[in-house]
């Protein structure tokens, strides 16, 4: 009888460490599998956060596109008017410049025919003291005349003078005007550009940002699997210990108790 007990409590023994060992290590399985769901849930959080600021940019990149765009037609229409603007300004100036050159055609015409008068006077006078009162009156007629038309020609000059330079001076503003608006438009265009160029960079990083999110929410979803892997293996064990330590009780408990020391010395007295 004494033979068959020391086995059966050894391997109730044996079995409640296996047991132990084995709630112990489902037990470290169960901590694993709680960092591995702690860290899937900040990657699948670090996942979506990379794809909203993805589609953010890609946003930021369309709106700027937009800009670009608006800036460029701007551009555009200001060069557009100022190479009118100074080709009116070009136009003005030629008429000055021929305007002046009709100025100095009048100046001298109105000289040469205030000299005719001049002469014509003088032979007046010399016609009269010769005795030929009608011929003198006939050249001092004339002479008056021609200074009339030569007084006409010289205002005629004067104003047109005046007229070249008014336009000269309309030509030069409006030169002025022209490449200020050439000016505005060339840097509308460039703003434009460096539009674009911030577009293309928003895109890109959009992209790699919002690719980067879905890699890390693919990464989150296998160690999702990978965890709730691990976590059944940690309850199977737990369940396995437990039974196990739970068997072993079983099997203590119907094994009758050993006697103590003092009951067998009684029994020898």
């Amino acid at each position: 009888m004494a033979t068959t007990r020391k086995p059966t409590r050894a391997r109730a023994a044996a079995a409640r460490k296996v047991g132990t060992e084995d709630l112990e290590a489902g037990a470290g399985l169960l901590d694993a599998a709680g960092t591995a769901a702690r860290e899937t849930v900040a990657l699948a959080a670090q996942g979506a956060a990379d794809v909203t600021r993805g589609a953010d940019q890609l946003r930021t990149s369309q709106a700027l596109d937009d800009l670009s765009g608006v800036a460029a037609r701007r551009g555009v229409r200001q060069a557009a008017a100022g190479v009118v603007t100074v080709d009116a300004a070009e136009d003005a100036a030629a008429v000055a410049a021929l305007m002046a050159a009709v100025t100095v055609d009048d100046l001298d015409r109105g000289m040469l025919l205030a000299s005719l008068s001049g002469q014509l006077r003088v032979a007046s006078d010399v016609v009269g003291l010769m005795g030929m009162p009608v011929l003198s009156d006939f050249l001092s007629v004339k002479g008056r005349q021609l200074r009339g038309l030569g007084v006409n020609e010289i205002g005629r000059a004067m104003a047109a003078a005046a007229l070249a330079q008014g336009m000269g001076s309309m030509a030069e503003r409006l030169g002025a005007l022209g490449m200020a608006e050439l000016a505005e438009g060339l840097q509308e265009i460039e703003v434009a550009d460096a539009l674009q160029d911030a577009r293309d960079d928003a895109a890109a990083a959009g992209v790699r940002t919002a690719a980067a999110g879905v890699a890390e929410l693919s990464a989150a979803r296998a160690e999702a699997g990978a965890t709730r892997q691990l976590a059944g293996a940690a309850v199977v064990m737990v369940a396995q210990g437990a039974e196990e330590v739970g068997a072993a009780e079983g099997v203590e408990a119907a094994l009758p108790k050993r006697k103590t020391s003092k009951a067998r010395s009684a029994r020898k007295g």
